[in-house]
């Protein structure tokens, strides 16, 4: 064992692994830690998940395991694989050694037990494809079929085999996420494997739930704005839906992004849902029609496709009124109160300069606003509830945020003496 893996991993971690290797021998079987644990700790970097491969039958071992442990285990038998929850740790997948067939591609795997070896080579790429013996005579002994440990030192991204992005295309955008992750490169062959399976077109064949999951961890990792521009640099996003793309004014933009995420959480403004404010940087100007496709492509929720629907409305033709000379801050309320929170983000994100320091100026200004004038003050005054009270609530604003009032008396008086009779 390289004395600097057991340094890496932390002590409960360590003893969790020694306990699976020590059950794994008492019942004639093997166990692997694999996959994402032993990249990381390569790296250098705190692993979160530990995922589990045993030579054997991986479900009874789970059982076995949380049995032991006094964890809940919850099985899915049709993969082999069960995920086990340990109290204070947090869960460990737990997996039977694997092949995998795919009867088209995009569809899920039909699975067939087999050797840790085999297990590795149906991996996405060689950086995943290692594993850690857990045996106690061999523990934490390196198995490396597939060269992974030194395409981790020549930062290279490799796939393991000629169909891996036809047997599963999601492959592709996660080969882009581990190139913006690690700052690693797709190695040449590799590349060419992609653009073939994207070419030839079978990200259509991957539902709409899994590639919105797919977009959705791009767009959770550090550094979205490189993966989006890999996104763009590829030419994958069309394959998805012809509404996607990345014009050069967002490209130009991009890095905009997360400091406009981050103005709105420091200023206390709720994006829930934050990973769509980096979506509306793929879509390509679409038409209502459009949109309404790709919300159903991508089997968006109603919230996101409300997102949708008004960042393509809006952009870029908002942007242009807002920018106009000597616009009170009432027409910026009049114009951004309507939108989601993440498509005002969005366009403050693809402002200019101006427009920007404009906008963070309204936002400012509406965080910190106490409305002077509310309904119940309208009831006080007589005035009969009805429709009328959202254009007398609105007009007041209007008069609060242009500075028509110094207070709330005067404001009161104003009310008082337009709209009573």
């Amino acid at each position: 064992m390289d004395p600097v893996l057991r340094f890496k991993i932390p002590p409960r971690t360590l003893s969790l692994l020694k306990s699976i290797g020590r059950l794994a021998d008492e019942r004639g079987e093997s166990a692997y830690a694999v996959g994402g644990i032993v990249r990381d700790l390569f790296l250098k970097r705190p692993g979160v998940d530990i995922d589990i491969t045993v030579e054997g039958d991986g479900v009874t071992f789970a059982e076995k395991f949380a049995k032991l442990t006094g964890s809940e285990v919850e099985t899915f038998t049709r993969f082999g694989t069960s995920i086990v929850v340990v109290p204070g740790f947090g869960k460990i997948d737990i997996a039977t050694a694997r092949t995998e067939s795919y009867e088209k591609p995009g569809a899920l795997p039909a699975v067939k037990k087999s050797g840790i070896v085999q297990d590795l080579y149906r991996r996405d790429f060689s950086l995943n494809a290692m594993a850690l013996s857990l045996s106690p005579g061999y523990f934490l002994k390196l198995l490396d079929p597939f060269g992974g440990l030194e395409d981790l030192k020549k930062g290279r991204i490799r796939a393991l085999h000629e169909k891996s992005f036809i047997d599963d295309p999601t492959r592709i955008f996660r080969a882009i996420r581990f190139e913006q992750r690690f700052r690693e490169r797709i190695e040449p062959r590799t590349q060419k494997l992609l653009s073939q399976a994207v070419r030839g077109n079978y990200i259509q064949r991957v539902s709409g739930e899994r590639l919105r999951n797919e977009l959705r961890l791009i767009f959770q990792e550090p550094h979205p704005e490189d993966a989006v521009r890999r996104l763009g640099e590829l030419k994958i996003l069309p394959y998805i839906h012809a509404a996607l793309g990345i014009s050069f004014r967002v490209k130009k933009s991009l890095s905009q992004i997360a400091s406009a995420i981050a103005f709105f959480k420091k200023t206390g403004m709720v994006l829930d849902e934050e990973t769509m404010v980096w979506f509306q940087a793929l879509l390509m100007e679409p038409s209502p029609a459009e949109a309404v496709s790709l919300s159903k492509r991508l089997m968006l929720s109603k919230a996101e496709q409300k997102i949708v629907t008004q960042s393509a409305k809006v952009f870029p033709t908002l942007l242009k009124n807002l920018g106009k000379i000597g616009l009170p801050v009432s027409r910026f309320y009049r114009f951004l109160s309507p939108l989601r929170p993440e498509v005002q983000c969005f366009l403050m994100a693809m402002a200019g300069r101006t427009v920007r320091k404009k906008m963070v100026h309204y936002f400012e200004r509406i965080q910190e606003t106490e409305f002077w004038i509310r309904g119940r003050d309208l009831k006080t005054l007589g005035i009969e509830p009805g429709f009328q009270y959202s254009f007398i609530l609105l007009e007041a604003l209007n008069g609060q945020l242009d500075g028509k009032f110094k207070n709330r008396k005067e404001a009161l008086a104003w009310v008082k003496k337009t709209f009573v009779l």
